[in-house]
């Protein structure tokens, strides 16, 4: 006998609900969040969706609509959002010790198996203490699987009836809400697998559950991930809360210029700027990189004649985080890729050959090795940066005016993270 169940918490419109924590004059306004340079929509809240602000569609083509709705715009305020989102996930922690961070703005608990008005008490009970100590609305999914727990999500989301927490153990309206459910709406079925099941005749999640009496069929048609996805669906549980997150194998820092970058200085700044960036994200995982990859392109929209995408990759001899001598292997990059009639438009810095520091084999003829001096000074400037903000210290290389920079006109302060920026009480 299962002895656990599983609960999906969502924060409801994250992107637009950040932005309300600190503004209380954008509640019930109808919000929407910009991509990087403010180029089409990302996110909206659900009055900027009544209103008919659609996803994806470029701001330009949106500007009569924005002005007669009265949509406020937000450029992407990644630093807000992604501490808004530690503040949740340490919350949840707070309440349990099962916790499994699904994305910016939803995870995955574990909850011991409960009466089911317990269970909904307890649902009701990390709603409110999120919107207590955040100040972000979330919705709640209890249910005997993570696919199931999904759906109640999804459900409790949608439907005001639940006040934003739906549990779907021994509920007897399940396969109610289960034949309510589409296809594409069931975790782990994409469109082809949609289109596939169309034709056998099923058409949505209830019909799918009743395929577990023929698992066969199911693996043939499904693979075995799909034959999950049935016994999830019947509540026996597949797919277990993860609670170690491996290191990335990979580490990238790519963007977008707010203009067209000309000048060979101006293109070593921003690629110096997006070393570092991917140089703190490998330290904070404790990693070291033995491959610097970097990329350049130009306008893909642009008839420019010299218009190109070019990359190389730079072996580094001894694995390191040094970001010092990262600055210095990137700029060679540029160096070798710059063309003097291109006009830039992005680049990429990537950071591959991923190990655990830890496991670096010191070469004592190596000037460039990492350290323990060059360790201890790379982890002095992150703990400045993260106690005083981001890019606190930072290299000179990386530029002082940045003219490259994000177009960023709709951009809200950073709240939480920018002593330049924290709110004042006035008493």
């Amino acid at each position: 006998m299962d002895t656990s169940v599983y609960a999906l918490i969502d924060c409801n419109n994250f992107y637009a609900s950040c932005e309300r924590v600190f503004d209380p004059a954008l509640r019930d306004r109808p919000i929407a969040i910009l991509s990087n340079n403010d180029g089409c929509i990302i996110a909206r809240s659900d009055e900027a969706q009544k209103a008919g602000v659609e996803m994806a569609v470029p701001k330009f083509k949106i500007r009569k609509l924005i002005k007669e709705k009265g949509v406020i715009l937000r450029s992407s305020n990644y630093a807000l959002y992604g501490d808004m989102s530690r503040r949740v996930m340490s919350t949840l922690r707070h309440l349990t010790d099962k916790v499994e961070p699904y994305s910016i703005d939803e995870a995955f608990i574990e909850l011991p198996l409960l009466n089911n008005q317990d269970l909904r008490d307890f649902g009701c009970t990390i709603k409110s203490t999120i919107k207590q100590w955040t100040g972000l609305p979330v919705s709640v999914g209890i249910a005997p699987s993570k696919t199931l727990a999904k759906i109640a999500n999804e459900r409790a989301k949608s439907n005001p009836d639940h006040h934003g927490v739906l549990n779907l153990v021994d509920n007897p309206e399940s396969d109610d809400i289960l034949q309510d459910t589409d296809l594409t709406d069931i975790w782990g079925i994409g469109g082809g697998l949609s289109q596939r099941l169309f034709k056998e005749g099923i058409n949505n999640a209830y019909q799918l559950k009743k395929q577990h009496s023929r698992p066969e069929w199911v693996r043939d048609r499904l693979t075995i991930k799909g034959l999950r996805t049935v016994m999830e669906l019947n509540g026996q549980p597949c797919i277990d809360i993860e609670h170690r997150t491996d290191p990335r194998k990979g580490i990238m820092t790519s963007r977008s210029f707010g203009k067209a970058v000309t000048e060979l200085q101006n293109l070593k700044e921003a690629v110096a700027a997006f070393t570092s960036i991917a140089a703190e994200k490998l330290r904070a995982q404790k990693s070291v990189s033995s491959l610097l990859h970097v990329t350049l392109r130009t306008n893909k929209y642009s008839n420019y004649n010299s218009q190109y995408k070019y990359g190389i990759e730079i072996p580094l001899p001894t694995p390191t985080a040094n970001t010092s001598y990262l600055i210095k292997c990137a700029h060679a990059a540029v160096q070798q890729l710059y063309k003097t009639k291109c006009k830039y438009k992005k680049a990429t810095v990537m950071l591959t050959g991923l190990i655990p520091e830890s496991e670096v084999q010191g070469d004592l003829f190596d000037r460039q090795q990492y350290s323990e001096e060059q360790h201890n000074l790379m982890s002095t400037i992150d703990q400045i940066n993260t106690k005083y903000g981001s890019d606190t210290t930072h290299f000179a290389a990386t530029g002082i005016e940045q003219p490259w920079q994000m177009k960023q006109e709709h951009l809200s302060p950073k709240y939480t993270t920018s002593w330049n920026d924290i709110l004042e009480a006035k008493c």
